[in-house]
């Protein structure tokens, strides 16, 4: 009986991304059926919350896509779909169902099933505060994505009437979706982290399981996306306080360095265990090749440059998931926290503990023997380091489409990116409104959102 009600509310969830406004009879009927077996046991709303397929391993995908980590040949664009070459160009629009926008949603619905449900379910008070905190966190990781993707940039003098994406709340299939502002969407993020992190413990059972300090790592991202660095330090740090565990690439031997895939899921550095949507191919290893000024900016004693690449034909492709799998890793981890830190305390003018960090870090990534510190650099410099550094350790993880973001808008770095495809040249300028991705068309049909401008 659990299966079939999780199966029906996972159905519910892929209806309602298609607007709340879908009426069919069959529909309703299910709804109606519904409505008879809505879980009413922790363990039943708990098990909603387990489930890592919807939970853990749909982080949308559509930034990496859009950003500059990798490229296709022509071979390989030739070999994918029409879409996937749209979207390489950032000429891919209009796309319908499904799609990030749609996959982000469906475990946006199941949370909010639980949290309609959890104040009418008998149990022990602690116990359903967990199952509170966990929902909450899983809804905001999903928000933020979301946000990174099809939103502008925080800006304090446009944020309250720019558009962000649509805060579903509620289980309710008669609510309308409209998109929030900016601004809104960031206050509910915030919140809902901030709640989480007070019904949580420090660690979970395993990493598949939000935490506190899962909450504290989704903060500090937050906040430094919208350009909040002290408060980016302040979360950052508070995960470092609990868990600084590092991999030492140094004990990796060279038979472990030509593994396909020789990070291991759930390793030590892991915050919280998520998997980006495999939805396009653009990123699998057998099409996507990392860029390759990428790849030279690796220097040949950095481990890095054979533990995260392999040859293929003639370029690299990337194998340095921590999945152990072609999967994409789509969550968050100590090395994460380490840079947030080391790149805050920069801004912020503690230009040698920023150096510290990363030093830290390097330690146990470059080859025992070869590394230097780095020492004695003026704040300017060090925040093009570690800019440099974050790109390098962070690639493939969902976070360098956020990054030109806001690189761009706040640093004003001027990033443009480029293709190249059969001698046309593609472009995209830097703060284009394409970074704003648009949402897909039958959405818009459906719904009557206002559309992100192209």
């Amino acid at each position: 009986m659990m299966k079939k009600n999780y199966t029906i509310i996972r159905l519910l969830g892929i209806f309602m991304v298609l607007g709340g406004m879908l009426s069919c009879s069959k529909f309703l009927e299910e709804k109606s059926n519904f409505s008879l077996q809505t879980p009413n046991t922790l363990e039943s709303l708990q098990g909603i919350l387990d489930n890592s397929i919807d939970m853990n391993m749909n982080v949308p995908v559509f930034g990496d896509i859009h950003s500059d980590d990798y490229f296709f040949t022509e071979k390989e664009f030739n070999a994918v779909d029409d879409q996937s070459r749209g979207f390489y160009t950032w000429v891919g629009f209009p796309y319908n169902y499904p799609d990030d926008w749609a996959l982000m949603y469906v475990p946006v619905y199941q949370v909010n099933v639980v949290l309609d449900a959890l104040p009418k379910v008998e149990g022990i008070q602690r116990e359903k505060d967990r199952i509170k905190g966990a929902a909450l966190f899983f809804r905001a990781y999903q928000y933020l994505q979301g946000m990174w993707i099809f939103a502008k940039p925080w800006d304090p003098q446009t944020s309250d009437t720019d558009l962000g994406i649509v805060l579903r709340l509620t289980s309710d299939q008669s609510v309308p979706s409209k998109r929030s502002t900016v601004s809104a969407c960031y206050r509910q993020v915030i919140g809902d982290l901030v709640t989480a992190a007070g019904l949580l413990p420090d660690l979970a059972e395993s990493p598949m399981r939000p935490s506190k300090i899962a909450c504290y790592g989704a903060l500090s991202r937050t906040y430094l996306s919208i350009g909040k660095y002290d408060s980016a330090f302040y979360y950052a740090d508070k995960v470092l306080k609990v868990k600084k565990d590092l991999i030492d690439y140094n004990d990796f031997s060279s038979s472990d360095l030509l593994k396909p895939y020789p990070l291991s899921r759930l390793n030590k550095e892991t915050v919280f265990y998520a998997q980006l949507t495999t939805s396009y191919p653009n990123l699998h290893p057998s099409y996507g090749l990392v860029d390759t000024m990428l790849y030279a900016s690796y220097a040949d004693n950095d481990i890095r440059k054979m533990l995260f690449f392999k040859v293929r034909n003639g370029y690299r492709s990337f194998k340095g998931n921590y999945t152990s799998a072609f999967n994409l890793f789509g969550g968050m981890a100590t090395d994460e926290m380490l840079l947030i830190r080391a790149e805050t305390s920069i801004r912020l003018g503690n230009v040698e503990s920023g150096l510290d960090d990363l030093n830290t870090l390097l330690m146990k990534r470059i080859k025992k023997g070869n590394f230097i510190p780095y020492v004695g650099f003026n704040k300017e410099d060090a925040l093009k380091l570690i800019k440099k550094e974050r790109r390098k350790e962070l690639l493939m993880r969902g976070l360098r489409w956020m990054d030109i973001k806001r690189y761009n808008k706040y640093d004003g770095d001027n990033i443009k990116l480029m293709r190249y495809i059969s001698g046309t040249e593609y472009e995209l300028a830097p703060n284009s409104n394409r970074y704003a991705l648009p949402l897909p068309t039958d959405i818009i049909l459906l719904t009557g959102m206002e559309q992100n401008p192209l």
